[in-house]
């Protein structure tokens, strides 16, 4: 299966001043026998574009209520909702493109505060989306660095008890970091 593609910002120069422009990652050269297809997937990019540019503004307002983003479990959960979009819409297996296009080509400073590479731009709009399928009612059960070590663990949300049992030893132990990965994988093969 080929890799998927999705619009990117890049750097191209025109008349010898450099501009910054969205390149979409389709291409269509003319007597390709996947024209159609190429079109197909062209029209898909745009739409899953608009989508996006739609959920952003919403992230932006979202945004304005917490002026320190850093670390803010709240606010991590609240971006994290809006990002359950990609499911909704049947993006899901798109959303690290989704992400990198949201968190290293939009705003960098609404997704783990600067610039990062646009590999690592991922890593705080996926923490956001996967903490948003934790039930609300935990979040103050683990500080930010214990979530993000527990959510490493793609698939642990869905395993109520095994959750509710490494949120009380992160309590009553003070887990957190390697010794926090340990029990989560030690608890996992004993769940299995």
């Amino acid at each position: 299966m080929p890799r998927k593609k999705f619009i990117k910002k890049q750097i191209i120069e025109v008349n010898g001043k450099k501009v910054e422009v969205s390149i979409f990652g389709t291409t269509i050269k003319p007597g390709e026998e996947n024209v159609l297809k190429n079109i197909d997937d062209l029209l898909k990019e745009e739409k899953i574009e608009n989508i996006v540019k739609d959920i952003f503004m919403e992230i932006e307002k979202i945004a304005i209520k917490y002026p320190h983003k850093k670390k803010n479990l709240k606010y991590y959960y609240d971006v994290g909702k809006m990002l359950q979009f990609v499911d909704e819409k049947g993006f899901t297996d798109m959303r690290g493109l989704i992400w990198e296009r949201m968190s290293h080509d939009f705003n960098p400073e609404l997704f783990g505060g600067k610039k990062q590479d646009r590999s690592e731009s991922k890593r705080h709009p996926e923490f956001m989306y996967l903490l948003a399928k934790v039930d609300k009612k935990y979040l103050s059960n683990a500080n930010w660095d214990q979530w993000y070590e527990i959510l490493k663990f793609k698939e642990i949300y869905k395993i109520q008890n095994l959750l509710e049992e490494i949120l009380l030893d992160c309590k009553n132990n003070k887990l957190s970091g390697i010794p926090l990965r340990n029990k989560i994988k030690k608890l996992r093969n004993l769940e299995l």
